[in-house]
């Protein structure tokens, strides 16, 4: 259900014609129009899953890697399976229909995703038959409710650019507001897990909010940490919860430690006690998204600027010494185009600049990484990106445009192996 309108204006995005003809003046604005989605849980909640054939991308969000499965989210709607025995023909093998679901994990053929508020524990040893084992009802939490108890779960954002009178003071009070009041649309929404040295837990990119290690599954919302034991049945089983502070953005598991991006820090906490998270340090910068990854002595952070970042200007790589894990240290920051996620494989950072595309440093000297540029694949956007952790030199990228799959043997020549259209684009 859709209820009226919210606009919200983009700060800094008063797009300036201003005329006056006949002692009239008009002026174009650009603002955000922000819709709030309420839906009863019986109008999301399925007892049973439904494989459908194979559809295309439309609105592709998140990728996962699994066993030569490639699970790439269609927001809010599903996942589609993708068959990636080879690499360079993908087999589109149906869609999983799970509504208002934006991520998955998945470990031991069993995949975690989000249905809105619930948590999903699916059954994946036969791909061509998912099946569903539970569900976790209300694990993630909603907004509030309307009068007729249907739950505000999430806020559409629209951009709209129009001309309105020099007259209508309240189209252009939208206009200059800023970004007071934009809410994160994945505020209730965990990620992908990623980075687990666990052989059989998935590989998910850098933008996750839900992570796999030492048997638990940890998922993060705006202000929490929510801990489940998964059993022998493989079915999580909450075990305690940890207040993080508002503003949380990404989670990276790494060295029995988690990685904890917000959009004004990161914070790391030790899994000495997988069940019981424990806070060992963290440092602050101005407020933008930041993924995190991890290789040896340094974190690599980017900084992005962006409505759903609170309008940041900051566009930068920033590398933190965690040599001394109980006293990090901002060492260097790298200016950037529009960083989104990141990946590493040996000594290549692979990161993604959004529309700038997808650029690779050597990073075997991390403080001259502004000195190492290697390849700049442009003309697509660039989202996140995975490099598969074998023996094979597979990277894996998704952007508004599609899926692409590359070779790496050569890193300063991306080899494109393969590409997954969105609807309508080649």
């Amino acid at each position: 259900m859709r209820t009226p309108t919210i606009l919200i204006a983009l700060g800094g995005l008063l797009l300036g014609f201003s005329s006056c003809v006949k002692d009239k003046c008009e002026r174009k604005v650009t603002y955000v129009k922000t819709t709030p989605i309420y839906l009863a849980p019986a109008e999301y909640r399925f007892a049973d899953l439904d494989l459908s054939g194979a559809r295309d991308l439309d609105q592709p969000g998140k990728i996962y890697f699994y066993n030569d499965f490639i699970f790439i989210n269609e927001q809010r709607e599903g996942v589609h399976i993708i068959d990636n025995a080879n690499p360079l023909s993908p087999s589109n093998i149906g869609f999983l229909e799970i509504p208002g679901n934006v991520d998955i994990a998945i470990a031991d053929q069993t995949l975690y995703a989000d249905n809105y508020t619930d948590l999903l524990t699916i059954d994946i040893s036969n791909i061509n038959r998912p099946q569903l084992v539970k569900r976790s009802e209300d694990i993630f939490p909603h907004q509030g409710e309307n009068n007729t108890g249907q739950r505000l779960l999430y806020y559409d954002h629209e951009e709209i650019t129009e001309v309105v009178s020099c007259d209508d003071a309240d189209a252009l009070r939208q206009s200059t507001w800023g970004n007071v009041g934009v809410f994160n649309t994945d505020l209730n929404s965990p990620i992908s897990a990623n980075g687990s040295s666990e052989s059989s837990v998935g590989t998910g990119g850098s933008l996750a909010r839900f992570t796999i290690s030492n048997q638990h599954l940890y998922t993060v919302n705006e202000w929490q940490m929510q801990v489940f034991q998964i059993g022998a049945d493989n079915c999580p089983n909450p075990v305690s919860t940890v207040d993080l502070g508002w503003g949380i953005e990404t989670i990276f598991p790494h060295d029995n430690k988690l990685f904890i991006g917000s959009n004004s820090g990161m914070t790391i906490y030790s899994l000495a006690d997988p069940s019981k998270p424990d806070y060992l340090s963290g440092y602050s910068h101005l407020t933008a998204c930041d993924p995190v990854f991890v290789k040896d002595n340094y974190a690599y952070v980017t900084l992005r600027s962006g409505t759903l970042c609170n309008g940041s200007t900051l566009n930068q790589l920033d590398l933190i010494d965690i040599s001394d894990i109980r006293n990090i240290e901002l060492v260097k920051s790298f200016p950037m185009d529009n960083p989104h996620g990141l990946s590493i494989r040996d000594n290549n950072l692979f990161l993604c600049e959004g529309e700038y595309g997808l650029k690779v440093f050597d990073i075997e000297a991390p403080l001259r990484l502004d000195e190492s540029q290697i390849e700049h694949l442009t003309g697509r956007a660039a989202t996140d990106v995975i490099a598969i952790p074998d023996q094979r030199k597979l990277l894996l990228v998704i952007g508004e445009d599609g899926f692409y799959q590359y070779n790496f043997d050569d890193p300063k020549a991306l080899q494109e192996l393969s590409f997954i259209p969105v609807t309508g684009l080649r």
